[in-house]
């Protein structure tokens, strides 16, 4: 078992090697890429709702312009259609940025109390509506909320 291990990381080391070597001298993703290849996903996420061709094949040219982008070796040119996409979003990126960071910090708070459940029990202060995290497996207990002092009988 030990050595089909060593064999799979070999392959992955070659892989990865390779793909390092052929992506050498070309442009690689940049921000415009990164934005047409998500545009590209959102287009096909909608195209699964609304079944429309016309949607599909704008999808698929974006996904094959942005293979374009990433596999073109005229950097130079890629740079300058780069820097012109990041002039013309130069207003909006900081807002998209924000929104980003709170799905992210949303996830993470999910993902945090997705952990917690098995130990604790969550419940909301009646007169307040802090969430308040309790031990289980205690049975019935009085809780005291820490910002308003109610208290409130639970089961842990």
């Amino acid at each position: 078992m030990g050595s089909l291990y060593f064999i799979i990381r070999w392959l992955v080391f070659m892989f990865r090697d390779k793909m390092m070597r052929f992506m050498v001298g070309r442009n690689g993703v940049d921000q415009l890429g990164r934005a047409t290849t998500w545009l590209a996903l959102l287009l096909m996420l909608t195209t699964m709702l609304t079944h429309s061709a016309m949607v599909y094949l704008l999808a698929l040219l974006l996904i094959i312009y942005s293979y374009f982008r990433m596999m073109s070796r005229n950097i130079s040119k890629r740079y300058l259609e780069n820097q012109r996409y990041l002039q013309i979003t130069d207003r909006i990126r900081p807002f998209l940025n924000k929104v980003e960071f709170k799905w992210q910090s949303t996830i993470r708070k999910v993902a945090n109390w997705f952990s917690q459940r098995k130990y604790y029990r969550f419940y909301k202060c009646p007169n307040c509506h802090q969430k308040l995290r309790v031990p289980k497996g205690h049975g019935k207990i009085e809780i005291t909320c820490k910002r308003c002092s109610t208290r409130f009988i639970k089961k842990s």
